[in-house]
């Protein structure tokens, strides 16, 4: 009988004990409930009323908190502002997401197996065009404080590799190192008469084996461009591909524009008038021939 009594005494002992870290667990839990949210609501400015810490009919600490009224009063005193409501996007607005989407597309880093797969895509379009399949190669450089080059790199892989461009001639463009048929540079505007003096600060160039395009351009096109519907990525390709042209063989404005609403042929000088016609980055169906010799693709 004894021992029974003794059992029950050291089950309440080992009951109290647990019940006293039960509570001590809860007070601490509380007061770092408290203290959290007086700290956010310091950081934030709002007012931090209605926010205790009391016992509980165990003994326990708990928070009482009126966020509500908190969140009322901070409203009130101008500590918290009404979000603005969305507005919908204006055409404008979609028109403008869509132009940085293009320009980030063009320009955006490639992969070795990605540019395999432009550069086979252009390849399979050459040797279906009925002309002689030949490689151009060309190197990439800047001249003057143009940043770096690499997005500008990829830039015009793209635009001379592309199916709607010279591919349709029979020509795919591979950049190498050094050795090459062409340097296509990025050049600041005044870097260009020392190409020379038929070269303007104004706009883009060809001599001999460079391709010199005006970091100006490069940069900001021409406003006739923008007023008839084109984008600062089409413009781009337009004058790598105008440019590149001109070493394929073709001269500036050797075909007429063909009539108001018609594209211009990618040879018009389209950076200075488009006499009517809607702006074009690629070659015409009549534009697709060359003098390049080159090596086999």
């Amino acid at each position: 009988m004894g021992g029974a009594n003794m059992n029950r005494a050291s089950r309440r002992r080992r009951h109290r004990r647990l019940r006293r870290r039960y509570v001590v667990r809860r007070v601490v839990a509380a007061v770092a409930l408290v203290l959290l949210v007086v700290g956010v609501a310091a950081s934030t400015g709002a007012s931090v009323a209605h926010v205790t810490a009391t016992p509980d009919e165990g003994g326990a600490a708990t928070a009482n908190i009126d966020f509500t009224k908190a969140l009322r009063m901070a409203f009130a005193n101008g500590q918290i502002k009404e979000p603005e409501p969305l507005q919908p996007k204006s055409d404008e607005d979609r028109r403008n997401e869509a132009a940085r989407q293009e320009l980030d597309a063009l320009a955006a880093p490639m992969s070795a197996e990605q540019r395999k797969q432009i550069y086979d895509k252009a390849k399979q379009t050459a040797e279906h065009s009925g002309a002689q399949v030949t490689k151009m190669t060309y190197c990439v450089a800047t001249n003057g404080d143009v940043g770096d080059k690499s997005a500008f790199a990829n830039t015009v892989d793209r635009a001379l590799n592309d199916p709607r461009g010279w591919p349709r001639a029979g020509v795919v463009f591979q950049q190498v190192d050094g050795g090459c048929d062409v340097t296509v540079t990025l050049a600041a505007p005044e870097k260009l008469p020392t190409y020379s003096t038929y070269c303007s600060s104004e706009y883009s160039c060809r001599v001999g084996a460079d391709v010199i395009i005006n970091k100006k351009r490069w940069d900001g096109a021409v406003d006739h461009w923008f007023q008839e519907g084109g984008t600062l990525a089409s413009y781009r390709t337009m004058v790598v591909n105008h440019e590149v042209g001109h070493a394929l063989g073709h001269l500036d404005n050797e075909q007429p524009c063909g009539g108001d609403g018609q594209k211009a042929p990618l040879m018009q000088e389209q950076s200075m008038f488009l006499n009517g016609c809607t702006v074009n980055p690629w070659p015409l169906d009549s534009e697709l021939w060359t003098t390049f010799v080159g090596s086999p693709a």
